[in-house]
């Protein structure tokens, strides 16, 4: 058993316990862990120590049965953990900033904490192609979506089927893809932290809720994904690195232009799933 999965079997048994006793001989035997060396790592790896994350999720769960059961603020105190009404509103108060009685009368917000869940996760580690280029300004045919990302970030758990998949993102996108399987995504900046956010087309009706996307030309650094079945799951290591730190567009003399359109361009062929791909295009400029 790894590291991860022992402390996640000690988070499962916390979670099983929250109303009772947290035993330390049970919580060794699920993790193969000692108390000790349990508390460290937890508290190395999440931030908070053992006790203040059952404290935490205590009083979340405590808030939510003074809302959906008719037990006194004592007898729910006396559930998790404390040994009077005046010690458990002292520290629900605390962590909620309101008393237990305004919870019980209702209409009043309260805090949250969920449970953690460890997963051992890799970024990186995909080989892209990067060059810089310049492109024309053109005319697309888009419907603006509220999506924070790209509309493809679940698709490879949404169906089993492709073709099902690509007629119900058609459905959803107007019917503005079309039958080359190649579609348009354009980010373009709206406030300080927000993007409008269009799936585009090269079609040459409009369809009704669709409207014309104009996109300005200029100087991209353009970043080609591996092809694969699902490129898609690239995009998150691309679109970080390429935004949040972006010492790799420095270091080649570049900077980006945050208000300038961002393009991506998939191409979802049917026919070899396995020649997909996807180009991205950032807005750049020349260091100075």
């Amino acid at each position: 058993m790894n590291q991860v999965d022992s402390l996640q079997k000690g988070i499962d048994y916390i979670e099983h316990n929250l109303t009772g006793e947290v035993d330390g001989t049970q919580l060794q035997s699920v993790t193969s862990m000692s108390i000790v060396q349990f508390q460290k790592t937890f508290q190395a790896i999440t931030g908070f120590t053992v006790s203040e994350y059952i404290r935490k999720r205590r009083l979340t769960a405590a808030a939510f049965e003074l809302i959906k059961s008719n037990h006194s603020v004592l007898d729910i105190a006396l559930k998790y953990g404390y040994d009077s009404s005046e010690g458990f509103s002292r520290a629900f108060r605390e962590f909620h900033g309101v008393n237990p009685n305004e919870v019980k009368k209702g209409g009043v917000n309260f805090h949250l904490f969920n449970k953690i869940t460890l997963e051992i996760k890799v970024n990186g580690g995909n080989k892209m192609k990067f060059e810089t280029t310049k492109l024309k300004s053109r005319d697309f045919i888009g419907v603006k979506t509220i999506a924070a990302g790209n509309m493809n970030k679940d698709i490879d758990a949404r169906w089993d089927n492709d073709d099902e998949a690509w007629e119900a993102t058609r459905k959803e996108q107007n019917d503005i893809m079309t039958d080359n399987h190649i579609w348009y995504e354009i980010y373009r900046k709206s406030g300080e932290y927000s993007y409008l956010h269009y799936i585009c087309s090269d079609c040459e009706n409009i369809p009704p809720g669709c409207e014309k996307v104009h996109f300005n030309g200029g100087l991209f650094a353009k970043i080609t994904t591996e092809k694969c079945k699902y490129p898609t799951g690239q995009l998150k290591d691309v679109y970080y690195s390429a935004l949040a730190d972006n010492t790799w567009l420095s270091d080649a003399g570049y900077k980006l232009d945050e208000y300038r359109d961002q393009l991506y361009v998939t191409n979802w062929t049917m026919i070899d799933k396995e020649e997909r791909y996807i180009e991205i295009y950032l807005p750049v400029s020349k260091c100075s």
